[in-house]
């Protein structure tokens, strides 16, 4: 793009000189300056997708946020939820335990800061997590107390919960909060509302009359019927289910559309806590856009990276060091030819497993996505390098 030139033409005065018969010789015009306007760099097509997904949710910036700070909320993979405040100037965070079901204290220190391209990523001791500004999400790993978990969470905070109303897909995974037993891995779809109502319907699809319908192969559908309203006393989004909560909401502005972030926990029919993570994103097709390399992590730590290209994944294990392809089906729901179509997720399957093994993987945005495997109890978050 030229740069455009803008010219202040300046009037120039002739004057006359003072007394005498005969006028002097007029005098030369100053040259005008030349204005130059640099050129205007739109803002990426990722930042106008979330600018314009946050505003049509009327999401806004999570108060407290300022010049020189930035605030955002996370669910924590052990089923926690913290508030994390950045101070670019001091250089320091403060992590805020805002609900927490292992006694866990609030926590502040200093932080050194990386950027590469839209990520920054803030790094302390036990402390380490990544920004994409064009979204305001926010992934990492933290310590905090004796806990290491994986976070994810974003900048923003929900304004009128009407306006999250929609079709999303969803993936989780939960377990005992007292030793980890009972793994429990939801998947499925999840609807909201204009009035706040929700329903998750767990290992099937909502039919054209909204009723949770079966997938071949999978088990029957289990639906769960929420309430999503906001607590008064600290403006968090809460899902509840009868008498008592599902979990927090966590809404998260991305370029594909907005996408929940639920710290889930509630005592069963036994009275036994049970804590975990569900992520849900809205629903549409993905393709060729998942295609790159993620690095991933859970449970605090990093496990180890996934390349996709095509449909091919290639999976590296940072604990085994192996390294091995899947194969990738995009877009459905299941496995070998019970497999349906399901937009929004794309199946990983190494032919060498059996069939039950596989692990499913949803974008979240641009950046990020959660991958759900049937060999693990807690959903992994890979952000894309």
């Amino acid at each position: 793009m030229k740069n455009v030139l803008t010219f202040l033409v300046l009037g120039a005065a002739l004057s006359a000189c003072g007394g005498g018969s005969g006028g002097g010789a007029p005098e030369t015009p100053a040259t005008p300056p030349v204005v130059v306007t640099p050129p205007v760099t739109p803002a990426d097509s990722v930042t106008l997708a979330s600018e314009a997904v946050a505003k049509e949710a009327g999401l806004n910036v999570i108060a407290g946020a300022g010049a020189d700070e930035s605030v955002y909320d996370v669910a924590a993979d052990i089923g926690d939820t913290w508030r994390i405040t950045f101070d670019r100037v001091k250089k320091t965070y403060a992590i805020r335990v805002l609900s927490t079901q292992f006694g866990l204290s609030d926590r502040s220190g200093t932080f050194s800061a990386t950027t590469a391209g839209n990520l920054t990523t803030y790094t302390a001791t036990d402390f380490s997590v990544t920004v994409d500004a064009r979204t305001r999400l926010l992934s990492g790993n933290i310590k905090l107390g004796n806990m290491a978990s994986t976070v994810s969470g974003t900048g923003y905070t929900v304004g009128d919960v009407a306006r999250l109303a929609g079709s999303y897909i969803f993936l989780g995974a939960m377990r005992n909060a007292s030793n980890g037993a009972d793994r429990f891995n939801p998947k499925g779809s999840f609807r909201i509302a204009a009035d706040g109502a929700a329903r998750l319907c767990n290992g099937g699809v909502f039919d054209a009359q909204g009723v949770c319908s079966a997938v071949p192969g999978l088990p029957p559908p289990e639906g769960a019927d929420l309430t999503l309203v906001k607590d008064a006393k600290n403006g968090l989004l809460v899902a509840r289910q009868g008498g008592q909560d599902f979990g927090i909401v966590h809404v998260h502005a991305g370029d594909r559309g907005l996408a929940l972030f639920i710290d889930r926990y509630s005592r069963n029919q036994e009275n036994v806590l049970r804590v975990g993570t569900i992520v849900a994103a809205k629903q549409q097709k993905i393709g060729t856009e998942i295609n790159g390399s993620y690095a991933c992590a859970e449970q605090g730590g990093t496990t180890g990276k996934i390349d996709i290209a095509g449909n091919v994944a290639t999976i590296t294990n940072n604990a085994s060091g192996k390294v091995h392809g899947e194969n990738v089906s995009l877009n459905k729901l299941g496995t070998g030819s019970q497999a349906v179509e399901f937009d929004g997720v794309a199946v990983f399957k190494d032919p060498a497993d059996a069939l039950a093994d596989y692990a499913m993987f949803m974008p979240v945005s641009s950046s990020m996505a959660v991958q759900f495997s049937t060999d693990r109890s807690f959903l992994t978050s890979c952000l894309k390098k």
